[in-house]
């Protein structure tokens, strides 16, 4: 377990073995030169470790925190630590994305400062900038947007429902599925052998978690039978040790009628019912209704993990190889040599692989519009999806589909390799005027080729099959090609409705 001591909680250790009365957090932040957060962080990994050595880590309520240990046992573990280096830890590029990743999971929505991340990653603050810069596509998909708050800091904008979803996906995505199935183990030394192939960063964090806890309450329910034995079970337990780790931290979920009806009248609503107790008892207070009906929410999205089968094969080169052929086929030539389309896709089905194999709900808000925007890369992805589902043996609902629609779709627009829309621009005003409108446009829509520019009675006169869109600031008569009414110095609505045509 020593080997798991970063610098830190080294650091830590020390310094609570040379106290001989309770401190306070505060004190050992102050004293140390690190933020409450880090230490609180750590406090596990210190009990831990100082439980292996023969010692306990007492925490007096008011007074603080204080080592109960022989001197013999004191100085045994002073002088197994003294010989143990402060190296600072290097991280790959992915296991930083992952430890930030959880770092803003773990404080959302609250904001976490820029000097906390590049001091937990021990790198310079540009490159703990250029690491965001790497989150922030994964937040985006899985609805968490990143938002910069000038002179504090960083913080995701999203509700305690998504939060709680997106730090599932999260640690589903980072450990491996045998190392979550130790962690869940009833065995400690059992969950000590997946220590190792975590990233520590992140491994501090999943400490935090009751994960032992509530995997027993979920074996000794009726759930404990009815889920998949370990997959679906494992997830449902590692979702509810998030949850009471947000209910303990003061973070509540808010459903709207609708939803907290829905869930409540259903049947399975009776069996989550029955574990509430338990949980209320691990997490030291009372769970509201609310709570209990995304409890239950979150259970029925599992109910789709029985159409996953559990040898379903993993995301190989030659299926990714078949996917861009047939996007070059189907599409354009230059999509099969597209290495950025390639490794986005790549990325995207490994992290549906790891939803498909856990059975985890997935949800895709703009589906719909990427439907109607892009109908021929939709119809292609839909053939991907086929053959992802022949491969990997499984279902793959209509929200992937459009996912694999938006990495196409941007690989085509990125490349200009989809025809440019011809516009057409009408405006009766002066010349400044029109000019004016024509820069914003040309700001706004680089992708426009704009056709023309004439005044309101020039229009009727053209033929309307020699372009794709009209924007005009005067209304004009019907006609097969749509029209957006704009004003001449095109306003952010008048921006959002163009882009739905562009």
């Amino acid at each position: 377990m020593t080997a798991l001591l970063d610098t830190r909680a080294l650091r830590i250790t020390r310094w609570l073995l040379q106290q001989d009365q309770p401190r306070s957090t505060a004190a050992l932040a102050s004293d140390l030169g690190l933020s409450q957060r880090v230490v609180r962080y750590r406090l596990d990994q210190v009990e831990r470790f100082l439980q292996e050595c023969g010692a306990e880590l007492a925490r007096k309520r008011g007074q603080g925190l204080l080592v109960t240990a022989t001197s013999d046992v004191r100085s045994r573990i002073a002088a197994g630590i003294r010989s143990l280096p402060e190296v600072p830890r290097v991280y790959a590029p992915p296991e930083r994305a992952r430890i930030l990743l959880a770092a803003l999971l773990w404080e959302a929505p609250d904001v976490v400062s820029l000097e906390e991340l590049h001091l937990e990653l021990e790198v310079s603050k540009t490159s703990a900038r250029r690491d965001l810069q790497r989150c922030e596509p994964w937040l985006e998909r899985n609805g968490l947007p990143l938002v910069r708050r000038a002179g504090r800091g960083i913080s995701l904008v999203g509700t305690e429902r998504r939060i709680r979803r997106v730090t599932v996906q999260l640690i589903l995505e980072a450990i491996p599925e045998e190392v979550l199935h130790l962690q869940l183990a009833e065995a400690p030394s059992a969950a000590q052998q997946a220590t190792a192939r975590v990233p520590v960063g992140l491994l501090e964090r999943i400490f935090t978690l009751p994960l032992a806890e509530t995997a027993a309450i979920v074996r000794s329910s009726a759930l404990g039978q009815t889920l998949t034995t370990g997959r679906s079970d494992a997830v449902f337990a590692l979702y509810l040790a998030v949850s009471v780790a947000r209910i303990q931290a003061g973070r509540s979920v808010a459903l709207d009628t609708g939803s907290h009806r829905s869930a409540m009248d259903h049947p399975i609503a009776r069996t989550v019912a029955t574990i509430v107790p338990s949980l209320e008892q691990l997490a030291g207070t009372s769970l509201p209704t609310a709570e209990v009906a995304t409890i239950t929410e979150y259970l029925l999205g599992l109910d789709a993990l029985d159409t996953a089968h559990s040898g379903s094969e993993g995301i190989g080169d030659d299926l990714l190889d078949e996917i861009m052929q047939l996007a070059g086929d189907r599409l354009h030539t230059a999509l099969v040599d597209d290495s950025e389309l390639r490794r986005g896709l790549a990325s995207h089905l490994e992290r549906l692989g790891v939803r498909l194999r856990y059975g985890l709900p997935i949800h895709n808000p703009l589906l719909d519009e990427v439907r109607e925007r892009y109908p021929d890369v939709y119809a292609v992805a839909g053939e991907m999806a086929s053959l992802i589902a022949e491969t990997m043996h499984v279902a793959v609902a209509e929200d992937e589909i459009g996912f694999i629609t938006m990495y196409v779709s941007g690989a085509m627009e990125r490349a200009r390799l989809r025809p440019r829309r011809r516009a057409l621009v009408v405006c009766p005003s002066g010349m400044a005027t029109v000019w004016v409108l024509v820069s914003r446009i040309k700001s706004e829509f680089p992708e426009l080729d704009l056709v023309e520019v004439l005044s309101e009675g020039g229009f009727e006169d053209l033929p309307h099959d020699d372009f794709d869109l009209v924007i005009s600031t005067v209304p004009l008569r019907a006609s097969d090609v749509p029209v957006v009414v704009v004003s001449p110095l095109l306003s952010t609505t008048d921006v959002a409705q163009v882009a739905q045509y562009a």
